[in-house]
């Protein structure tokens, strides 16, 4: 029988996941401008605060 992950193993990879996500939606969001034409700040803007709803939906979902 397998054992359960205890809590602080469980949440041990949390930060570096939503570190992760958003550095992805932010290099996402840099692309989106040279591809799309936005202005200069608001590709990476968009990006980092999509990437931000993300990670705290998947940590949300984690927990529950």
């Amino acid at each position: 029988m397998a054992k359960k992950p205890t809590n602080w193993m469980q949440y041990s990879g949390v930060g570096i996941q939503m570190a992760a996500t958003m550095m992805v939606f932010w290099w996402l969001g840099s692309k989106s401008e040279t591809i799309l034409d936005f202005p200069e700040p608001w590709g990476q803007l968009c990006g980092i605060f999509l990437g931000l709803f993300a990670a705290m939906y998947n940590l949300i979902k984690s927990i529950q």
